[in-house]
């Protein structure tokens, strides 16, 4: 290189590294500064005093119209309501959030509650939702909406955990009103009995200015309304002396006490020392004590176990009554007086006469209703109302007995098989009712239409968990179908229930001609499509949420349209009859044993006359569309798993080893031939069936015949190259 060049590339290196280094330096100081700034502003924010800025809710606005008989606080204010609510009585204080679905709904039924007492409680509803009301401020856990409470007076408030429908809303008021019941004889008792689970009776003295333990008793009464909503434990008191002498009860100090919990066969006696009452200990007792062969229940849909607890766990069958009056009525009562008797083990006089008062109720109370709907023109059907059941009588007379079939009402005496059979039996059943109106998506799981369950308000059933079944009584409920009801399912002669529930499907107006559907069926459909003696069935057996099971049903929808292509001239030219490819939801849908899975999915072949040699397709076996149709073929009768498999071969070697199966088969029906007229030689033996056998014989021979030229001439026709196979590998006759 020229000595002048390589000095001016000196002098370029030179000038460029000390612009790269200039660069360099200028882009540290940027970095450098950068990071102050951003430490500056962060600094700033950090020191910056008071909360982050957040979007403010809107304002919130009445959830009731303006002349509404409750009083709102739609801001959130709770000192001005509850300085109301200690002034008042009796207060009822509904807690809600606007946004609640169940809120909106509650507020409407409240508002009904405040219209029909009206001047006799207080009902405000306060929205406890709002971030700048006291009410968010003093109740900062509360998650759970509507919250309804009710306050007698000073007292704490008591929370109300049933439904918030009108009726059961009723009720709660009433309880709250009335929370003691006053009796004066033996007969207004076991009438409380009758009509609830227990009654706990208080006798006090009352000569006192303040008799010792009332007001405990009293405060119980109360609190116990947050266990029992539905108050179907009593609190009574006695008033009248002599009434309590007959119960027993003799108090011989001034200052002393006596409280018994009466159940349907037993009494106890509160155990409490140095004439005092603990509330809480009450409860307990009372709770854990009170028992009934008949219980309600009222799951309240919140992650609840109760349904769980008392139908699953305890693995015992259960009778259930689905009623739609949230009140003790004439059905309650019957099925109240059969588990009476069914648990009547050792005979009690107190039993029996328990069931016959309630019996006399029940039918006063029956006969009650129906003259009211006569006189209010709803019905006219009722003539004998004079010549009814006397109420005070325990026994019919001789015109009621003759007058059984003109009247609605008539003695039906306890069945000797009935009473005492819940100790006589491994298969104990315990009893209870639900409102159907209230929880209308048991029945409806149970498999009953919201329809049928409209049409029918009283529907008892049978829940058997260990034996994973249950039973419907068809007929009236009346208490005698009822107690030969629960004796039919004791000796095992009732049929179960089978739930049968098919999806709306527009199979019929989309399958047209040229296209291959799979038809759902149900459980009614079953007998008739699949046990068809005249025709194969492929049944796959689903559920939803299986995704292995709609997988499955592709592979059969591409088996179903293999079979279904040729046409129907072949089918009837060699006289074979379509399969049948069908699925069915088994979850939603109950067949008899012999015919229920474990599995999901599981897929079973029921051959035509032969339904009881039905077959499941291995499930060690991979499901794929090869598998399948071998699967299918193999449970075929030979003839025509013959005939299917040569419409699918597609190359010499299928069709050879079909053709090999044939000449086998000809071999066969030629030996039976022969031994069919030797047995003809003999002459005992020249009847017209062995003459029939040999043209049945001679028939499918010639049948066999046909079909092998028609293979050989199959294969001539192929040419030397063989033709792709769909199927490699996938295809054997099996035999």
């Amino acid at each position: 290189m020229p000595q002048g060049e390589k000095q001016v590339l000196t002098t370029t290196l030179h000038r460029y590294s000390r612009y790269r280094k200039y660069l360099l330096t200028i882009m540290q100081y940027f970095g450098e500064i950068f990071i102050i700034i951003l430490f500056v502003f962060t600094s700033y924010a950090s020191l910056q005093k008071g909360a982050l800025k957040v979007q403010f809710q809107s304002p919130s606005v009445p959830l009731l119209h303006y002349n509404a008989t409750v009083r709102e606080f739609y801001n959130g204010d709770i000192a001005i309501p509850f300085y109301s609510v200690l002034q008042s009585d009796v207060s009822l204080v509904l807690y809600y959030a606007p946004w609640d679905f169940d809120s909106q709904l509650a507020v409407q039924d409240f508002e009904k509650i405040a219209k029909k007492y009206k001047g006799q409680i207080f009902c405000t509803s306060i929205n406890c939702w709002v971030n700048s009301g006291s009410c968010k401020k003093t109740f900062p856990k509360l998650r759970s909406f509507p919250l309804i409470l009710g306050y007698v007076g000073a007292n704490r408030g008591v929370q109300y955990r049933g439904p918030s429908q009108f009726e059961y809303l009723d009720n709660f008021v009433q309880s709250l009103l009335t929370p003691l019941v006053r009796i004066e004889t033996v007969a207004e008792l076991n009438k409380l009995l009758i009509q609830s689970t227990a009654v706990i009776t208080g006798f006090f003295n009352f000569d006192l200015a303040k008799p010792n333990g009332f007001y405990p008793f009293y405060t119980a009464s109360l609190r116990y309304l947050e266990y029992d909503s539905r108050k179907t434990v009593v609190f009574a008191i006695i008033t009248n002396p002599s009434a309590a002498q007959r119960l027993g009860i003799n108090l011989v100090k001034p200052h002393q006490f006596d409280l018994r919990l009466h159940m349907w066969n037993e009494t106890l006696i509160y155990p409490y020392n140095e004439n005092s009452i603990d509330t809480s200990h009450l409860l307990q007792w009372i709770y854990y004590r009170s028992h009934s062969p008949m219980q309600f229940i009222s799951p309240n849909g919140r992650k609840n176990q109760m349904i769980q607890h008392h139908l699953i766990e305890q693995q015992r069958p259960s009778l259930i009554l689905f009623t739609s009056s949230a009140r003790p009525s004439y059905q309650t009562m019957v099925v109240k007086e059969v588990a009476f008797s069914y648990h009547n083990c050792v005979s009690s006089p107190r039993i029996t006469k328990l069931v016959q008062e309630s019996e006399i109720h029940r039918d006063a109370m029956e006969f009650s209703r129906l003259e009211f709907a006569r006189q209010c023109g709803i019905s006219e059907k009722i003539k004998c109302l004079s010549n009814n059941i006397s109420a005070n009588s325990h026994q019919p007379s001789e015109d009621d007995v003759s007058n059984e079939e003109n009247c609605e009402f008539s003695y039906e005496p306890v069945l000797p098989k009935l009473e005492g059979l819940g100790c006589r039996t491994n298969r104990t059943l315990n009893f209870f009712v639900i409102d159907s109106h209230q929880y209308p998506n048991l029945l409806t799981n149970l498999g009953f239409s919201s329809k049928r369950i409209h049409q029918s308000n009283n529907i008892v059933f049978v829940v058997d968990p260990k034996a994973e079944s249950y039973y419907v009584m068809t007929l009236p409920l009346t208490r005698q179908n009822l107690q030969n009801f629960v004796i039919n399912y004791t000796e095992n002669r009732l049929r179960r229930f089978h739930r049968s529930r098919q999806e709306k499907q527009k199979t019929k107006k989309y399958c047209h001609a040229g296209r291959v559907c799979i038809e759902e069926i149900s459980a009614d459909d079953f007998a008739k499509i699949v046990l068809d003696p005249l025709h194969d069935a492929v049944v796959l057996f689903k559920k939803k949420g299986c995704v292995f099971c709609e997988i499955g049903v592709r592979f059969l929808l591409k088996l179903s349209q293999m079979f279904s292509s040729p046409t129907s001239s072949f089918l009837k030219r060699n006289h074979v009859r379509q399969i049948k490819f069908v699925t069915i939801d088994a979850e939603e849908n109950v067949l008899p044993w012999q015919h229920t899975v474990d599995k999901f999915p599981t897929i079973i072949f029921y051959p035509a006359h032969r339904k009881h040699d039905s077959r499941i397709y291995p499930h060690n076996l991979e499901l794929n569309e090869a598998n399948l149709l071998n699967f299918t073929l193999s449970q075929l009768s030979l003839k025509n798993r013959i005939i299917w498999f040569t419409r699918f071969c597609q190359d010499t070697s299928c069709l050879q080893e079909a053709q090999r199966q044939i000449d086998a088969q000809v071999v066969v029906i030629d030996r039976n031939i022969r031994r069919s007229r030797n047995h003809l030689l003999w002459p005992e033996n020249s009847d017209w069936m062995s003459v029939a056998k040999i043209q049945n014989y001679v028939k499918e021979r010639h049948f066999f015949k046909e079909l092998g030229y028609s293979v050989r001439k199959a294969v001539v026709g192929i040419p030397g190259e063989n033709k792709p196979d769909e199927y490699r590998d996938g295809i054997v006759l099996l035999t």
